[in-house]
């Protein structure tokens, strides 16, 4: 019985039939499809008594390579454990072959590929960016009969809209790994996003605050009731996904450090967890990348300020039945919940920006405040990137080091000083060093 349990329900047929046929030396595959095949669906796993476990395949683990699988248990019968796969089979978009169209094709690659391997927030810009922009045009065609041209006239289409170049490269690298993927399970030979033309990215400017802008933001913050989040962001750079999910354990008063373990996100899709639909529901994802995972210093005052939040949680958690007094989130609403970024944005950001009269920057602006200004005031490029949990050194300077050529200036006076002597101008007169000649280079003979 165990053999025959570990076979998917893809079509009714009773344990004893199939090992009589199996006997009789009959040839199945036509009736029941072959079991590798409705393995990699779905699988019905016998466990103690009436108990049972429902195996969906999800992809692959994109480290290992291994298969993954979504558990659910199921207490009754075989029949009910049959409902419950055919229903999660029910939500998952049809297998596709070479000739699906691109729409049908994307929507498996989302759900079997990406969802299981990067965060909610991502699968679903991936999702809003195809449906938005790769698709429309070029949707409808089979994946067999794509060629590059259709690709290419997409984005010269995208182009005479007015979208940037950088919304086409993006909506472009997500197409470009779907087709890859199809390559690898091959379903297409060559991946016709290679090679194409895309439009150039001109750099773009990053509005930040000046340092006295900056100081009077921390001014009105820090008399604002819920500007202790923007003070936090403002000093640290962190994301906002970054610092809303911090917890009490998260925070270290004696060192003055937080530290970053996770991100908080809400499901905007869809997305359901056994008979629950989670749409609308907050959760707790990986960082962006392992390099996101990291403590960060704060100052004195800041630090102070949380420890004062944190000790008003405990009393109030000797009153509470939560199991832990450190997963309480730092930054919570009255009620207690999340703190939605957008709700952030509108109630505390927008209005505290007019009331100092202060430019109309983003919330993401203060973490291009951080490094910017970090950066002009001489901490180092390693120190900063590690801050802000970018990927490279290389990345923070090329992100930011063009908002920098202020101060080559003073570093090129710093170096002076330190070979010539401290008080020496820059181009001002001095000696002729030993075998130096004093005319000017374009007078020498």
């Amino acid at each position: 019985m165990g053999g025959c349990g570990r076979i998917s329900v893809s079509r009714s047929i009773s344990c004893k039939s199939f090992l009589l046929m199996l006997l009789l030396g009959l040839h199945v595959q036509s009736l029941y499809g072959t079991i590798g095949e409705q393995m990699e669906n779905g699988q019905i796993l016998p466990r103690t008594g009436s108990n049972w476990l429902v195996r969906v395949y999800k992809g692959r683990e994109p480290l290992s390579g291994r298969r993954s699988y979504k558990n659910t248990p199921v207490a009754g019968t075989r029949k009910a454990a049959e409902k419950e796969l055919a229903r999660q089979l029910a939500l998952l978009p049809p297998r596709p072959n070479a000739a699906s169209s691109l729409n049908d094709y994307t929507s498996w690659w989302l759900a079997i590929s990406v969802e299981p391997r990067l965060r909610a927030k991502t699968a679903h810009d991936y999702d809003g960016h195809l449906s938005r922009y790769a698709l429309p045009s070029i949707g409808a065609i089979r994946l067999r009969d794509l060629q590059p041209l259709d690709l290419q006239s997409a984005y010269s289409e995208l182009l005479g809209r007015g979208l940037s170049p950088r919304t086409i490269r993006y909506a472009h690298s997500i197409l470009h790994a779907a087709l890859e993927q199809a390559k690898s399970w091959r379903l297409i030979a060559e991946n016709p996003a290679d090679g194409l033309s895309l439009p150039r990215i001109r750099r773009s400017e990053i509005r930040i605050f000046t340092l006295a802008e900056a100081r009077s933001f921390g001014e009105v913050a820090s008399s604002d009731p819920n500007g202790l989040v923007l003070l936090v962001a403002l000093v640290t750079g962190l994301r906002p996904s970054e610092y809303l999910a911090l917890r009490t354990r998260d925070f270290d008063g004696d060192r003055n450090t937080l530290t970053v373990q996770r991100t908080l996100e809400r499901v905007s899709a869809g997305k359901t967890e056994g008979h629950a639909n989670l749409k609308g529901r907050w959760q707790f994802a990986e960082t962006k990348r392992p390099s996101s995972r990291r403590t960060v210093s704060i100052p004195t005052e800041i630090s102070g300020r949380i420890a004062e939040i944190v000790e008003r949680q405990a009393n109030l958690f000797k009153a509470s039945h939560e199991a832990d007094l450190g997963d309480r989130l730092i930054f919570r609403t009255p009620r207690g919940r999340p703190i939605h970024e957008r709700n952030l944005v509108q109630r505390s950001f927008k209005p505290l920006l007019k009331r100092a009269g202060l430019p109309n920057l983003r919330l993401y602006d203060l973490r291009h405040t951080f490094a910017t200004l970090a950066l002009q005031a001489g901490v180092s490029a390693r120190l900063v990137s590690e801050q802000l949990g970018h990927r490279s050194i290389a990345f923070t300077l090329e992100t930011y080091g063009h908002l920098l050529e202020d101060t080559r200036g003073e570093a090129a006076q710093k170096l002076s000083d330190l070979i010539f002597g401290p008080g020496t101008a820059s181009g001002s007169e001095r000696k002729p060093i030993a075998g130096e000649t004093a005319e000017p280079f374009e007078k020498r003979a």
